[in-house]
């Protein structure tokens, strides 16, 4: 009855009972329980694991001496990464043995899959282009490419000579956690915070890659995209990329 009426009303109001949302209408229970506060939406963040992901490298570079620097580097086509030129030239001297580390989106943790050399520098710019040397398996241990290999560098290499969107703000950059896997990390203005800063990518909130950073051991600093296509450019003119 109580239904019948509220439809009447609403006819006579000049609203149309097809329009009508029938679950509005009902008589509400008295209640001495206080309404609940709406939860705030959480801020929003990038998805849990964006493509870049899987195009960021993990770095221990060695040298002669014994000493070692860990740091980051960019998957490029044809078995090429992009990375500081501080983390590879080191007291005088380029690192021997470079090994490569990444995470595939068929298992949560970094692994073994090439060892590299470098193959160019520029110190000026401050950025090196390292060249597959071997190929690795879990263990980094030496081993002929597999089809796990030629998936990885052909499906997550980027070129950046070959990208026309501009990356947006914020940036994003990769972290290795103690899971021994990549996480993402906003970058803030400060770089001093950042631990193990070289040649670590980094990428807009569209995942577009946008520079590097590098550091001595003293500052921090961003290398910006321009100077590495400057980088990529004479590179491509002397066929070494």
């Amino acid at each position: 009855m109580l239904r019948l009426c509220a439809l009447l009303s609403l006819l006579v109001l000049g609203m149309s009972a097809e329009g009508l949302n029938a679950s509005l209408i009902h008589r509400s229970s008295p209640t001495s329980t206080p309404p609940t506060k709406k939860k705030k939406s959480p801020p929003r963040r990038l998805s849990a694991i964006p493509q870049w992901i899987y195009s960021s490298v993990f770095l221990t570079a060695y040298f002669d001496d014994g000493h070692y620097k860990q740091g980051y580097a960019l998957l490029l086509p044809n078995g090429h990464y992009l990375t500081a030129s501080t983390l590879v030239f080191d007291r005088g001297m380029y690192a021997q043995t470079i090994m490569a580390k990444m995470q595939d989106d068929s298992a949560p943790m970094l692994i073994c899959v090439a060892r590299l050399r470098v193959k160019a520098i520029d110190r000026n710019r401050g950025l090196a282009l390292l060249s597959t040397h071997v190929f690795t398996n879990d263990g980094c241990q030496i081993r002929p490419e597999s089809y796990y290999h030629a998936r990885i560098y052909r499906k997550y290499a980027q070129n950046p000579l070959e990208q026309t969107a501009s990356p947006t703000f914020p940036l994003y950059y990769p972290q290795v956690n103690p899971k021994n896997a990549f996480q993402i990390q906003a970058l803030s203005i400060s770089l001093k915070s950042i631990k193990i800063p070289y040649g670590r990518p980094l990428f807009g909130a569209n995942g577009v890659f946008a520079g590097l950073i590098s550091a001595n051991e003293r500052n921090a600093w961003v290398i910006k995209k321009e100077t590495i296509l400057s980088f990529l450019k004479t590179l491509k003119e002397r066929k070494l990329f």
